[in-house]
């Protein structure tokens, strides 16, 4: 196994990222009960639960699709080392007021699954992906790009990245419905 310092820079960067996020989430929503976590604010809005559910699904699909946008570079190399988060800077994927997005259907929640069986999805997903973008660390991952059905095309280390900035955009949504319960 890879050590961090032996990673790429720019997969480090990105590994940084979607630990920090990670690791903030789980802060969040310590002590959280049950009961609270299924409570809607209001009839329109998602519930805690269905916040991280939302997240374990776009975890989900993404790390299927960074999986594959990996097997395109298995045998490259990249010589690249800027930072990726100025990439993703424009779109400011990280302030929800900046850009309120309806989640499509797809990545809509459910209203069936748990707190902690939405964070138990979200966290296996996370750290499949981690494990694989550490295996994959040297490899031309900004060689190769798919659609954001938003944002545009994104290259591979975007992707990732975006996965830790959404995270911390639904932060603000969690942080809002826990203050508005008791």
């Amino acid at each position: 196994m890879m050590h961090d310092e032996e990673l790429h820079p720019r997969m480090a960067e990105v590994v940084g990222a979607l630990r920090d996020a990670q690791q903030e989430m789980l802060a969040l929503l310590d002590g959280v009960s049950p009961e609270r976590a299924v409570r809607r604010p209001h009839d329109h809005a998602w519930s805690i639960a269905q916040v991280v559910e939302h997240l374990a699904i776009v975890e989900d699909g993404t790390g299927r699709l960074i999986g594959t946008l990996l097997k395109q570079v298995k045998d490259t190399r990249d010589s690249d080392t800027t930072p990726i988060a100025p990439t993703l800077a424009p779109w400011r994927v990280m302030d929800a007021a900046a850009r309120p997005i309806a989640a499509p259907p797809m990545v809509t929640p459910g209203d069936t699954a748990s707190l902690a069986e939405a964070a138990a999805r979200q966290g296996a997903s996370r750290a499949r992906l981690i494990a694989a973008l550490i295996d994959a660390s040297g490899r031309a991952l900004g060689a190769v790009s798919h659609p954001h059905p938003v944002l545009g095309a994104l290259d591979g280390y975007q992707w990732a990245l975006f996965l830790a900035q959404h995270q911390r955009r639904h932060f603000a949504q969690l942080r809002t419905i826990l203050a508005s319960q008791p």
